[in-house]
């Protein structure tokens, strides 16, 4: 008897975001290791409780721009923690009637989470209704917070980008036997799926970026970096961030290096692997995807939170400078570019921390751990 088209239900928080696009990368590898499995990749928050939804982004955005240092204060904190144990549970129960809709129409096979509510979500879900689900937490920055930590249960396994992750997540009371240290999941084959050859060759090019919205990439930081004694080409992602777009397609003329601006793309890795070097914010992501390309990066004001954690592990391997000022830009990239050895040596430092196949390994092992078929009934 033929086994049934395995269906597995991927989960992000916030479209567009880190976390979406680790889950395209793990749905895309999971179609193509078995073209015929069924897949829903969605942020379950919107689809369960789309004004919920809104209200958290606006409220973590307002946050992140206007009071950092709450989130600073707030981000994997013990006593937060212990403060909102009692109240968590009420909006992480897992008895929505629309996520039990979503779940009966759907009966997925394993469930793939890239963001710790709805991995919470989901757990409390598999115990309400006491079926054996396996259920993926995947990591995506290096260093786990504490709100990923669920109650132990043999369907539960965890995929984490580095040996720290691991035993952070140990710590926290996981058993080291249901993690697995595969990376952070990135579209690392669109090149190769275009038949595209990319190089460092063709100029040097100084790659800025503020992730999908643009927060890490500042105009004055751009107006720093022109002033550097130095030969290359500035290229400028501004994301989501139609703000500094117009106000770089504005004064493009009144730079001394060449730019190029572009907004929102999705093939963020074949502009690293032209970039001598990469200033910007290290989310997730992009710090995987940098990693993988060995493109070294210039840390500038990173996010309070998770990408305090993920500046020091990137600085900690020698793949990447961290900068508290812009006026430091000048002299740095200067002092960079004239110095081959070391940017090669960054760069492999890069190399040796990515995981280009992060993803097909995390949709390799979610297909393996399967349930197994059940017998059909006498």
């Amino acid at each position: 008897m033929t086994r049934p088209p395995p269906r597995i239900l991927i989960c992000y928080l916030v479209r567009n975001s880190g976390h979406h696009a680790a889950a395209r990368a793990i749905e895309a590898q999971i179609k193509k290791l078995n073209p015929i499995a069924e897949t829903r990749c969605l942020d379950l928050l919107e689809t369960t409780h789309p004004t919920w939804s809104a209200l958290v982004q606006y409220a973590y955005m307002s946050t992140i721009r206007r009071t950092p240092e709450l989130w600073e204060a707030l981000y994997d904190n013990f006593w937060f923690d212990w403060i909102t144990k009692w109240i968590r549970p009420l909006v992480q129960r897992g008895n929505s009637l629309k996520l039990r809709i979503l779940m009966d129409a759907f009966q997925p096979d394993a469930i793939v989470c890239t963001q710790a509510h709805p991995f919470s979500v989901l757990s409390a879900y598999a115990r309400r209704q006491g079926k054996p689900i396996p259920l993926w937490g995947v990591i995506t920055d290096f260093l786990p917070h504490r709100f990923w930590h669920v109650p132990p249960d043999e369907h539960i396994r965890y995929v984490v980008p580095a040996e720290t992750a691991m035993q952070r997540l140990m710590i926290l009371g996981t058993p080291a036997d249901r993690i697995h240290v595969f990376g952070i999941p990135i579209q690392a084959d669109v090149l190769a799926a275009r038949k595209r050859n990319v190089t460092r060759e063709n100029g040097r090019r100084i790659l800025v970026m503020g992730g999908s919205r643009g927060l890490g990439a500042r105009y004055a930081t751009i107006r720093q970096l022109d002033r550097a004694a130095a030969d290359f080409t500035i290229d400028v992602v501004t994301g989501s961030n139609r703000r500094l777009r117009k106000q770089l397609l504005a004064a493009r003329h009144k730079f001394r290096h060449p730019i190029r601006i572009r907004g929102y793309v999705k093939d963020a890795m074949a502009i690293m692997r032209r970039a001598s070097l990469l200033i910007g914010k290290p989310g997730g992501l992009t710090s995987a995807e940098a990693m993988a390309s060995g493109t070294p990066m210039l840390i500038i004001r990173p996010l309070p939170g998770q990408e305090r954690g993920n500046t020091e592990m990137l600085v900690r391997h020698g793949a990447a400078i961290h900068l508290d000022r812009d006026r430091d830009l000048p002299t740095v990239v200067a002092s960079l570019l004239s110095n081959a050895r070391l940017l090669d040596m960054m760069a492999a430092r890069a190399r040796a921390l990515g995981k280009p196949d992060a993803a097909r390994d995390v949709a390799e092992a979610v297909l393996a751990h399967l349930p197994p078929e059940e017998a059909p009934a006498e």
